[in-house]
């Protein structure tokens, strides 16, 4: 119970360091804003465009980069609600298993 609650507090402040980051971390693109963090690159529609004018590779490559940040802060949140089952389930084991060992 002790390490799941150690390892809940740890990854709630890996997942607020990695909030930051992407926060901090601008790609270039006119669609980003501070409440958009958690978006991937491909879920802002993007202007329609006349002709086609390929992407600077080094534009792409900052996406694809805020891209993985944003799936490791997808995993982090999923660790983080399987920590708190784990932790829910402790305490309630507990809280039975006490109630059930005293004599009626």
């Amino acid at each position: 119970m002790i390490g799941s609650l150690i390892l809940i507090v740890v990854f709630v402040i890996i997942g607020w360091y990695l909030v930051e980051y992407i926060k901090y971390f601008k790609t270039g693109d006119p669609n980003e804003t501070e409440e958009s963090y958690w978006k991937f690159s491909y879920d802002f529609k993007s202007a329609k465009k006349e002709d086609y004018n390929p992407d600077n590779p080094d534009f792409l490559k900052r996406k694809r980069f805020r891209n993985r940040l944003i799936f490791l802060l997808y995993i982090d949140a999923l660790i983080i609600f399987l920590l708190l089952n784990s932790f829910a389930a402790h305490i309630l084991e507990a809280i039975v298993s006490q109630k059930f060992s005293y004599p009626i």
